[in-house]
């Protein structure tokens, strides 16, 4: 039932944000590699905004990935039931909640189990200065994903911070470029090792996009 919701939300998501939202635009200036049916992979990408998984799923598609959202987001009326419903797996920060992290995990590792790929953002937060670099990148995933001999699809995003601002519930324009990379293979690999080739892989992608070109070039 979840895989059935997933897509049928993500293809709602991709009319949304491509055809019906004014206050958007995303351009791909990377597709997504070609994966093949069956194949474990876990999408990793940068956070700058609550839009970006939006943006994302235009490259995405017609892939469907469970999302790691913070907990908040599944108290939020209609979106939220669309999350659970989907399937996508919550993360929760408060104190209260402190063993909700390890079943996070075994939660994702259940779905890549059976070959259901998700999607990360390992900055665990919205970079609160965007224009600057990126977050540290947090271990949990890449750990999961040497475990599990699972591959990772480093993305990069920029231009999404001004679609939903930080603090704000009003949306704006925006232009979001997006590039993917090639799936790298965790093998022999430690999950630090890991970790610091997907942020320098998408770190390199975003800096090469017009909109981060355009900043340099201002400095």
């Amino acid at each position: 039932m979840d895989d059935v919701c997933g897509h049928i939300f993500r293809k709602v998501s991709w009319v949304f944000v491509d055809l019906i939202n004014p206050f958007w635009y995303s351009r791909v200036l990377k597709p997504f590699p070609k994966m093949q049916k069956g194949e474990k992979f876990i999408v990793v990408l940068n956070h700058l905004s609550n839009a970006d998984p939006w943006f994302a799923i235009r490259s995405l598609f017609p892939w469907d990935c469970k999302w790691i959202c913070k907990g908040s987001l599944f108290k939020v009326p209609f979106g939220g039931w669309a999350l659970k419903n989907n399937g996508d797996l919550a993360i929760k920060f408060t104190k209260e909640e402190k063993g909700s992290v390890g079943m996070l995990m075994e939660d994702a590792k259940k779905l890549l189990q059976r070959a259901q790929p998700i999607a990360v953002f390992p900055e665990g937060v919205r970079n609160p200065k965007p224009e600057g670099p990126l977050g540290e990148f947090k271990l949990g995933f890449f750990t999961l994903a040497v475990q599990e001999g699972v591959k990772v699809v480093p993305m990069a995003l920029s231009g999404s911070e001004t679609a939903w601002p930080v603090k704000d519930w009003k949306f704006d324009f925006s232009t979001c470029y997006l590039s993917a990379g090639e799936p790298i293979d965790p093998t022999g690999m430690t999950a630090e090792e890991l970790r610091d080739k997907v942020y320098n892989v998408i770190t390199e992608m975003r800096e090469s996009h017009p909109d981060r070109l355009k900043l340099k070039k201002a400095e």
